[in-house]
């Protein structure tokens, strides 16, 4: 096990004597676990504090309710962490992982360097699943930002000893280490900024992943877009000084097996265009990659597992500036699949990437297409920030993404695909247009992006425009990029 955010991370059968050496003791608890306490074999002084505490505080139990104790244990002064988890129905992984995110930053806020954690629910050895959940969300929580901080402290290293009888509880914890490691790559690449994260520098990322995890990578640079006219992503990126690229990874982990295509959303600015957004805020376009940043990741994280299935990966990546070569409102652009499309504002350029990416995905023989994007306001509109939207022409497939997304802690809605929303991308002079306005908007978004997908194909549109950024820290989810949709692409890859 190694460090991932300054979390380490073991799990053992532990025995009294295992809890003395702690600096700190961390109890995680629904309501219906505590008559199981006596089973975790906590030093009788500790046991006995923990009950009268629990008999007084019976709020405890609220998901994430924290509370910290200091007991004397043999002239040591040793903290005592109790968490809640919830009651009845609320006694579920997410809860877990949530409230160990919130563990883990109380154990760095207390300069704690040795741990041990307790959980009742983890003496059940079927319970693999919670044990994964509450690893991911001790590495997740204690995640930090600070590239660009000049009197930035290195986060000092806590060991968690966690006391489990789960079988393979160590092969689990290595499995959400892993995990974590690239989710929180995903967020610090979204959390970046602009002049630090261009197309170029999301090719030579995917390079080096490539490299390092065994993948096959080809690279799009502008002439072989241009000689393989793809209009759309070059439209975007014309009005830039960075030039856009496509990047195109391959993991081969189930022999001839139908390959699924991850295809991300890569805009790593977008200032609107001519079309351009409100200077307020701006910089927080930053993140406009975060679906691609989300591709690479969950490929690097699939190859590492070694998972039986085979994943193509596609970044599609532009800088969208107003520039004097800028495309402009009403301009014509042809696309790869020979579609041509109206632009009616150069503020809804994410489609116009994926149009050609998701076409160039089909060119693979790929069975399906998830695409992944931070694409429209009107997700937030309609879903807010913690619920991601689902556009599909699969029932199926959007359930399976559903059920993927509740496994990962991350939360998805299948939007319904009208017919009149699709007679409304309709355009008049071409063929498409890339905005319809305000109604419907996160559907007609997404609708714009299946029209470039072959007949026949699996297809479904992830809308994370709301959960892609967080506001504030709660749970596992620390303010920033969230890297929202990396666990769930990885837990799809498992599932299909």
């Amino acid at each position: 096990m190694m460090f991932v955010n300054g979390i380490k991370c073991n799990a053992v059968n532990m025995n009294e004597a295992d809890y003395r050496h702690a600096d700190a003791i961390v109890i995680m608890l629904c309501k219906e676990c505590v008559p199981a306490i006596e089973k975790l074999l906590l030093p009788q002084n500790i046991g006995k504090t923990v009950s009268a505490y629990l008999a007084l505080h019976d709020d405890i139990f609220e998901p994430c309710e924290l509370r910290s104790l200091v007991v004397d244990s043999d002239g040591k002064l040793q903290l005592i962490v109790i968490v809640g988890c919830g009651c009845g129905n609320e006694c579920k992984p997410n809860n877990f992982r949530k409230a160990a995110g919130v563990v883990s930053r109380e154990l760095q806020r207390q300069k704690i360097s040795k741990a041990v954690l307790a959980a009742p629910i983890l003496l059940n050895n079927e319970r693999a699943h919670y044990l994964q959940a509450l690893a991911e969300g001790l590495y997740l929580g204690a995640y930090k930002f600070t590239e660009y901080k000049s009197d930035a402290k290195k986060i000092a290293g806590c060991s968690v000893t966690v006391v489990s009888t789960v079988n393979e509880a160590v092969q689990t914890i290595g499995r959400a280490e892993i995990i974590a490691s690239g989710v929180s790559y995903a967020r610090t690449l979204a959390n970046r900024p602009g002049n630090a994260v261009t197309p170029e520098v999301m090719a030579n990322e995917a390079a080096k992943a490539a490299a390092e995890n065994g993948l096959e990578i080809e690279i799009l640079d502008r002439n072989y877009l241009a000689d393989k006219k793809m209009g759309a992503i070059l439209a975007v990126g014309q009005g830039s000084n960075n030039a856009p690229y496509m990047i195109i990874l391959k993991y081969n982990g189930a022999g001839d097996a139908p390959f699924t295509a991850y295809v991300g959303k890569g805009i790593t600015f977008d200032s609107g265009g001519i079309s351009i957004k409100p200077s307020a805020n701006m910089g927080e376009m930053k993140d406009d990659m975060t679906g691609a940043g989300v591709v690479l990741s969950a490929l690097s994280v699939i190859a590492k597992l070694k998972l039986p299935c085979n994943i193509i990966g596609i970044l599609a990546c532009a800088e969208n500036m107003p520039g004097g070569t800028a495309q402009r409102p009403g301009d014509i652009v042809t696309s790869a699949s020979g579609k041509t499309i109206e632009v009616v504002s150069t503020d809804a350029e994410g489609r116009m990437v994926l149009a050609d990416a998701v076409w160039y995905a089909c060119r693979h023989g790929v069975k399906r297409v998830i695409d992944i994007a931070t694409l429209t306001g009107a997700a937030i509109i309609a879903l807010g920030k913690e619920t991601a939207c689902i556009i599909s022409n699969n029932d199926s497939l959007a359930d399976t993404i559903k059920i993927a997304g509740k496994m990962a802690g991350e939360s998805y809605w299948h939007m319904p695909s009208l017919p009149e929303c699709k007679k409304a991308i309709k355009g008049e002079i071409a063929d498409l247009v890339n905005s319809t306005g305000r109604e419907a908007g996160c559907i007609t978004g997404g609708l714009f992006i299946g029209a470039f997908v072959d007949e026949g194909v699996e297809w479904a549109h992830l809308d994370i425009a709301g959960t892609s950024t967080a506001e504030k820290t709660a749970g596992f989810t620390v303010k920033g990029g969230t890297g929202f949709g990396v666990m769930t692409l990885v837990r799809l890859a498992e599932r299909i």
